[in-house]
């Protein structure tokens, strides 16, 4: 499995005119679209190498879009599964509240 960055990619561009854009060259297994950007995953790393290779600097949706090799692992943890994984993480005012309630705590003793 191969994922593949795709930027520059309009607003308007849906996951059915990624698919078109993409077909033709192997089995999609994901396609994952962000604001302005977004990775498709390929079942075969050399499907991805040709889809890098011949659309790179395309039209898709009035945009000439970057495609190019993912840099690194998933973000979320997984490698490839398809398959969304959650973890809690400590984010806003949680982390900042728990470390002033142990500062207190040491600082009371």
């Amino acid at each position: 499995m191969s994922r593949v960055y795709i930027g520059r990619l309009s607003y308007r561009a849906r996951e059915k005119d990624v698919e078109k854009f993409f077909k033709g060259y192997g089995k999609i297994l994901e396609v994952d679209l962000k604001n302005g950007y977004g990775f498709v995953e390929f079942d075969d790393p050399r499907d991805a190498d040709d889809a890098v290779y011949d659309l790179n600097g395309k039209d898709l949706c009035g945009e000439r879009v970057i495609v190019e090799h993912t840099k690194g692992p998933r973000r979320d943890g997984s490698y490839g599964s398809g398959r969304k994984t959650f973890e809690p993480k400590m984010t806003g005012c949680l982390p900042l509240l728990l470390a002033l309630g142990s500062l207190s705590k040491s600082v009371a003793l």
